[in-house]
């Protein structure tokens, strides 16, 4: 089994960025997914460039902070904030997807111009997997051929969905999550797995209710026993850019 543990969330505050960076450095981290339109986004660009060989995928955000465009008139509040949380039944009515669909492409854009090698797509709060915004997606795994990740709520004619176990997060973050993994060895060539490392500052403290669990978490991804268990049963840790080869 190859396993991909994703580290969300890059771009959203320096103590994130560092604890990703940290992750990846000193622990089982190889893959991360930024966030264009947060406020640790340049300081997060700069790190990147001083570790090449940490893949780095598009993390599409619609419900945290501003958006990278500002001529929305449905996905943000009328301070030109992003809704906080999405709503599935609700908001399909509601919100554009001509917007939505605009918003993410500039968003990946962003992240292109500032040159980094885009590995794969996924999303806060996992709104590409919601169904609603299936036409969205459509649109853009054909214009960006990109991997994204599974876990998907409606069927995808795309082959580079890549598997997804939600297994480290909250209430399961723990050594006995990735453990879990061990009886899965034959179900998978490929897995991905998501986290969010951090080091805990004020923005996260002010806009995050998962926030001290991202310190937990970096202390079990750079913890030796985790290293050592993935090496015992012989998982392959890897990013989305080995997929691309």
């Amino acid at each position: 089994m190859r396993l991909i543990i994703n580290a969300d969330d890059f771009g959203l505050s320096r103590g994130a960025n560092y604890g990703i960076i940290d992750a990846y450095r000193n622990g089982v981290v190889r893959s991360t997914s930024i966030m264009a339109g947060m406020p640790g986004f340049d300081h997060a660009v700069e790190l990147l460039k001083e570790c090449p060989d940490l893949g780095c995928g598009v993390h599409l955000t619609l419900s945290a902070y501003k958006p990278v465009l500002n001529s929305h008139k449905t996905i943000i509040y009328e301070n030109g904030f992003f809704y906080k949380r999405i709503n599935p039944d609700k908001d399909m009515e509601r919100f554009s997807l001509e917007e939505i669909y605009n918003e993410f492409c500039a968003q990946i854009e962003k992240v292109k111009s500032r040159g980094i090698e885009i590995t794969h797509l996924d999303s806060h709060h996992h709104v590409h997997t919601f169904e609603f915004l299936k036409p969205v997606i459509e649109r853009l795994v054909e214009k960006y051929n990109l991997p994204i990740r599974g876990g998907l709520q409606y069927e995808l004619d795309y082959d580079k969905v890549i598997p997804y176990e939600g297994i480290f997060y909250d209430k399961t973050v723990s050594l006995e999550a990735f453990k879990s993994l061990e009886n899965k060895l034959d179900k998978y060539e490929i897995v991905e797995t998501m986290s969010h490392p951090a080091y805990i500052d004020s923005f996260i403290m002010e806009t995050s209710s998962y926030n001290i669990k991202r310190a937990e978490e970096l202390k079990i991804l750079t913890s030796k026993e985790l290293k050592e268990f993935i090496d015992s049963i012989g998982i392959e840790l890897c990013s989305y850019r080995n997929i691309l080869k």
